[in-house]
């Protein structure tokens, strides 16, 4: 977005907030903060006054914006609809990042978003020291800068290696359609047994699963980071890569969808058609592949799933990740799932659309502040006494598996799919390995 655009589009939003407050009550961090700059409302004054040259680009203006989290929970309690958050990623994009210089953890954090986090490939091999020698990497922490050894303590002890998965696999039984599959960078590299209950519940559905091979980064971290080219770069790339692959005569199919299974790049790629100006090269096939995009519980719960063969008997919360219930407004798909699983006692958790304090980069920016939404949501989990907490994002995934292992909780936790790939399989397969 340009600047003309930008102020415009800011002095739209202005316009239509009517500084009712009821952000203020829904935003995490003027909560922990108390005040006005750190709110919703107050973050938009702020980027008013930045484009209209009222306020220069310096470190008292760039505070509160950097520990705004992104979660949108503000754009959920807005009244007017406010697009609250691509006018933050605009206003980085545009004012921050570029007076801003890159020192410190910020740097170190920038050569990772470059370099290592959007490579499946990359960030795997750099985890293999961890999963082979974790006592070795453990000493070794006190010597590291603290960011890494934040992401140390957030990757825990990571899976083995496991070949990868299939680019085609089957409907079971009567086939209904075709899906592609985004297997995302952190999730095929830490998370990759969700990936393959994901494919695994998605065949049962009835649909055959595409995982296209030339498949890269959804781009969402750039984005939210300011850094647009970057992010564009990955979106026109998944856009190559997902286009609709022959059937077996040769003729092009149709996709029903293209699934994810983390709600952070679910809801980036939804948002693809606005990562381009209207007129500008590629937006119209941006916004039709937006449309196509489908988180796995949203696309479930809309086909249909038989009844589960299985009963789990056992004590669940679930926690609701920010870019699920706020970025693509999917609140109850999940619990409906869950619901159905005979045995499943679903327990209410408090604040549940609270944000953890993952949030992409947050959780290394400002560890201060989402250490103390950790700890927030981890008594709230506490008081659910629930044996298994429930969630679907990967940043999720690490946030509160860090709290969980810290405070020594026997607590599992487990993607929503995971659950359900539990709750589907035969009748005499073994729980604790899907793909017995």
């Amino acid at each position: 977005m340009d600047r003309p655009d930008l102020k415009h589009a800011l002095t739209q939003l202005t316009d239509e907030c009517i500084h009712c407050g009821l952000c203020l009550e829904a935003c995490p961090t003027y909560a922990l903060k108390g005040a006005e700059p750190d709110s919703p409302r107050g973050r938009i004054h702020l980027m008013k006054a930045l484009v209209e040259g009222r306020l220069e680009p310096a470190a008292d203006v760039f505070g509160p914006l950097d520990r705004c989290l992104g979660c949108r929970a503000c754009e959920t309690a807005c009244p007017s609809s406010v697009q609250y958050g691509h006018l933050l990623e605009a206003v980085r994009a545009d004012y921050v990042v570029p007076h801003r210089p890159n020192r410190g953890a910020r740097a170190l954090w920038k050569g990772m978003l470059d370099h290592l986090l959007p490579y499946s490939k990359r960030l795997r091999f750099a985890m293999t020291p961890v999963r082979l020698a974790p006592k070795a990497i453990e000493g070794l922490k006190p010597l590291l800068p603290s960011l890494l050894r934040r992401q140390l303590d957030l990757v825990g002890t990571p899976p083995q290696e496991e070949p990868p998965i299939p680019e085609w696999t089957p409907a079971v039984g009567d086939r209904r359609g075709t899906v592609a599959f985004l297997t995302g960078c952190v999730m095929d590299a830490l998370y990759r047994p969700v990936n393959r209950a994901s494919v695994r519940m998605l065949a049962r559905a009835g649909f055959d699963v595409w995982v296209p091979r030339a498949q890269g980064c959804c781009g969402a971290l750039h984005m939210h980071e300011g850094d647009c080219r970057r992010a564009q770069a990955f979106m026109r790339t998944n856009l190559e890569a997902f286009r609709c692959p022959p059937s077996a005569d040769g003729a092009p199919q149709d996709l029903s969808a293209v699934i994810v299974n983390s709600a952070g790049c679910g809801a980036a790629m939804k948002d693809y058609g606005t990562w381009l100006a209207p007129g500008e090269a590629g937006h119209s096939e941006a916004a039709a592949f937006g449309a196509k995009v489908k988180d796995i519980c949203e696309f479930l719960d809309e086909v249909g799933l038989p009844e589960p063969p299985r009963a789990l008997s056992v004590k669940a919360t679930y926690h609701e990740p920010c870019h699920l219930t706020h970025g693509q407004r999917i609140k109850e798909a999940p619990r409906r799932l869950l619901q159905r699983i005979p045995g499943l006692s679903l327990v209410p958790l408090k604040e549940s659309d609270w944000c953890c304090g993952g949030a992409g980069s947050y959780t290394f920016l400002q560890p201060e502040m989402a250490e103390q939404l950790l700890a927030r949501k981890l008594d709230n989990l506490a008081q659910t006494e629930a044996e298994w907490v429930i969630t679907g994002n990967p940043s999720c995934l690490m946030q509160l598996g860090l709290g969980l292992r810290r405070d020594d909780r026997p607590t599992l936790l487990l993607h929503t799919v995971e659950v359900l790939d539990r709750a589907y399989q035969e009748p005499g397969a073994s729980s604790e390995n899907p793909d017995a």
